[in-house]
């Protein structure tokens, strides 16, 4: 493939195109594209071309395959093609906007087409997973194409240099910018085509919703789940600073080991933030004027990053150095905003401001007080405790005061970290319902917090001597107590301890399932003597 470095072709299309944010939007994904193929500008496989009869086109081929193309019909709005292999074809369906046009008849691949007024699906994540792995593939194809083309250096230039990218939009925008110099003056780029709000959400920018199991953290994130504009993950103790942010990864190809920069889903989160205002990069919302870039900020929709289980994780090894990002008055877009440059990319990097992060927290696995005294600072904590209110009375058992005494007993033996959530009990309705969630969940729950403690787990449920349970009534019954003469017949000698030993089960028909032969009063008698 020839290549030819003239810039007029270039800047003809984007002025044919006629709409800036578009075209950035555009390099932006052509950018996305060099990283994950990794080829250089120039590379006998690729042909970054302008439309040359076609006006108003420019299109990237890898092997004379048509990857990735932006085209303004004669009539109709800005259209994005995206190459991906028919086998994704049944994985796409169910997003009615897309439209599918086959490349030729007898092909691997068609190409996905997004319209500007339904821009936000080019960041769908089924659509983007499809087209990466196209895009891994084509390069390594020894098949060729239908499309011929010669490569244009200064279409691969513009996806890697935002500089030089501005130039030609503000070529495109004013010709006349060519006889004073492309640098020599500043022009106004057309206001965005995006919609705005008229402020950001009254909230805390970064929060963590804390409290005992069952209490409803998750289920509070449910409500920013049903936005589009979302991201949703679990911490565990393996995660990382490379899952989150970025990370060299190995990929086999054909296999061949190759390594490659990916990004991790909190730097996906603020380019996706970033795109609602109407910016197709970082670097395009870093390179504009602080002014402008504050007002498309706060104008813009917000976007949500849920991270469930937060303390799973080493908060502080996972954020790095972006825990100052975080800070409200740090972030793009407001008064004292910072950036920094990425460790394994180099690129500018910064958190904006319509970035809103909302993270649960099990008090139970850590306590909230060995958190990182930063990671304190920088976020708001919101105490979720169990809410007895929800509960109902189901076969003469009042669920709310039944939870209400379990948890002041756990409070003065443990502490208020340790209490039962409500969503223990909220799906029960039937007897039956009752005993299942004691026997699977509640009484192994309190196993695990008094370390098989069973004198106590009895002071919990009611089943110790003094309160005055029936023994056929208690859920935790005494199996046998061990005196100094059954021990020596059990073992032939005096063991070495001589203190009296007491073995527990739980209740047998509880435990077998035969629940018509565990009373009601087994869990009525729980909180009334």
């Amino acid at each position: 493939m020839l290549t030819e470095t003239h810039q007029q072709p270039l800047i003809e299309n984007i002025r044919a195109i006629g709409h800036s944010e578009a075209v950035r939007r555009f390099f932006g994904l052509l950018k996305e594209l060099i990283d994950i193929i990794n080829l250089p500008n120039g590379d006998a496989r690729l042909a970054f071309s302008p439309g040359r009869r076609e006006k108003g086109v420019i299109s990237a081929d890898i092997n004379f395959f048509q990857a990735l193309r932006i085209q303004k019909p004669r009539r109709g709005e800005v259209e994005y093609h995206l190459t991906v292999k028919k086998s994704c074809q049944d994985r796409l369906k169910s997003i009615e906007e897309l439209v599918f046009e086959p490349i030729t008849e007898k092909s691997d691949y068609l190409g996905v087409v997004v319209g500007q007024s339904n821009v936000h699906l080019l960041y769908q994540p089924t659509l983007r997973t499809c087209w990466e792995d196209c895009l891994l593939e084509l390069v390594e194809s020894t098949k060729r194409g239908p499309h011929s083309a010669r490569h244009n250096a200064d279409v691969y230039r513009a996806a890697e240099d935002e500089a030089f990218l501005s130039d030609l939009i503000r070529l495109a925008d004013d010709p006349t910018l060519g006889e004073r110099g492309m640098n020599g003056h500043a022009v106004e780029e057309p206001e965005a085509g995006y919609e705005t709000s008229p402020d950001l959400p009254n909230r805390p920018h970064n929060l963590i919703l804390f409290g005992p199991p069952g209490t409803g953290k998750t289920f509070a994130l449910q409500p920013y789940l049903q936005k589009e504009n979302s991201s949703l993950i679990t911490f565990h103790p393996s995660y990382s600073y490379e899952e989150f942010v970025e990370g060299i990864r190995p990929e086999v190809i054909n296999g061949q080991i190759s390594y490659r920069i990916r990004r991790g889903i909190f730097h996906k989160a603020c380019l996706s933030a970033i795109h609602l205002a109407g910016y197709a990069t970082l670097a395009d919302c870093l390179n504009d004027t602080p002014e402008n870039r504050t007002r498309r900020l706060r104008q813009a929709p917000a976007h949500y990053l849920l991270i469930d289980e937060v303390n799973r994780a080493n908060v502080a090894s996972v954020f790095g150095d972006l825990i100052t990002l975080l800070e409200a008055d740090k972030r793009l877009g407001a008064e004292n905003e910072l950036w920094l440059t990425l460790p394994y990319s180099q690129e500018r990097f910064g958190v904006p401001l319509n970035l809103f992060v909302v993270g649960t927290m099990n008090t139970t696995d850590r306590s909230i007080a060995l958190l990182d005294i930063a990671l304190r600072r920088r976020f708001a904590f919101r105490e979720m405790t169990p809410d007895p209110t929800v509960l109902r009375i189901v076969d003469g058992v009042d669920l709310a005061q039944l939870l209400r005494t379990i948890n002041e007993r756990i409070e003065y033996l443990l502490d208020r970290d340790h209490q039962i959530g409500h969503a223990y009990l909220t799906t029960v309705a039937t007897h039956k319902d009752l005993c299942d969630a004691f026997r699977d969940r509640i009484i192994p729950l309190l196993q695990e917090y008094f370390f098989n403690d069973w004198a106590k787990i009895q002071l919990v449920l009611g089943d110790n001597p003094a309160w005055g349970k029936d023994p056929d009534q208690r859920l935790v019954w005494v199996k046998k107590k061990y005196t100094a003469s059954t021990a020596t017949k059990l073992f032939g000698e005096m063991p070495d301890s001589v203190d009296e030993v007491i073995t527990y089960e739980i209740n047998p028909h509880l435990q077998r399932g035969d629940y018509e032969q565990v009373s009601v009063d087994a869990f009525i008698k729980i909180y009334q003597k």
